[in-house]
């Protein structure tokens, strides 16, 4: 998954919780990376224009991704695979950053998320003539819930800043997470009381790479094809479950610093924060509840 994953687990059966949690992550990565040509996701994305029958795995993944798109109006949007690619973002990232040269054009195709088909009862999956599935926007999120549910209660899941902090560690009142500061990544904006929530920060700051002598960020804006030109250069959001904070973090930084704490604001049970371009933070009206005391 291109990133660093901790796991934290306490209780008598926190040995084994463990080790089912760190054999299931390489499984979901192997089923769902864009990366790796024999995926059961590069599958799907090959088998575009014809019906894919998916596995009990990847249906549901799919299926929550469409209707995040729904939800968001197609802000956002898992099938901006081509835009992507079009952008230099082809391959794992750490191949993109050391290789500035310009991506070979691609055909855009004009279907979108609305075009494709879900048949719920045979789980298959019919995606439109050249277009292609991205699940990077709620993988993450998608996965850390699944291993917390692995790991129990008390347990905390870290992956790549996605985090899902279940009950509470023995002898604290609340587990602390740390929020990155977007221009300096090894120090904290600030730290966290968390218990039982998702957490998840999105950057343009972090996956950027040069092609043609331009900046490009992997957090495409569907409204343009293009990369993000929010003034939000970080949002972090708390909510129920990480992959629902990963859906919101994504949707609130595309909006703006100021319009994303807006939208925040008509969510239930969702708070964040946000940071613009000059430095200027805004927040949601009760995101004070998560500040360290």
């Amino acid at each position: 998954m291109n990133t660093d994953i901790a796991l934290v687990a306490a209780g008598p059966d926190a040995e084994r919780c463990l080790a089912r949690a760190a054999a299931w992550l390489p499984k979901f990565e192997r089923r769902v990376s864009r990366f790796l040509d024999d995926s059961e996701l590069s599958r799907l994305n090959a088998s575009a224009g014809r019906a894919f029958f998916a596995s009990p795995s990847l249906f549901p993944l799919v299926d929550l991704a469409l209707e995040f798109a729904r939800r968001s109006g197609g802000i956002f949007d898992p099938t901006i695979l081509r835009r992507l690619e079009g952008a230099g973002y082809d391959r794992s990232f750490e191949l993109v950053a050391s290789d500035a040269k310009r991506p070979a054009r691609r055909e855009i195709p004009a279907a979108t998320w609305r075009d494709v088909a879900l048949d719920r009862a045979t789980r298959a999956i019919t995606l439109p003539p050249g277009v292609g599935i991205d699940l990077g926007g709620i993988g993450k999120g998608f996965a850390v819930d699944r291993v917390a549910a692995i790991l129990g209660t008390p347990s905390l899941v870290n992956c790549g800043g996605d985090v899902f902090a279940a009950g509470r560690p023995p002898g604290e009142d609340s587990w602390r997470v740390g929020v990155a500061d977007p221009r300096a990544p090894e120090e904290d904006l600030m730290v966290l009381t968390v218990e039982d929530r998702g957490i998840a920060t999105s950057s343009t700051m972090n996956r950027r790479w040069s092609v043609g002598g331009k900046t490009q960020h992997h957090l495409i804006d569907p409204r343009t094809g293009e990369p993000s030109e929010s003034d939000a250069i970080q949002v972090t959001i708390a909510a129920p479950s990480a992959v629902e904070a990963d859906y919101h973090a994504k949707v609130a930084l595309l909006k703006g610093a100021e319009a994303g704490m807006e939208y925040v604001n008509t969510q239930p049970s969702i708070e964040g924060l946000a940071v613009r371009r000059d430095g200027a933070m805004f927040q949601s009206a009760n995101f004070g509840q998560y500040w360290s005391r």
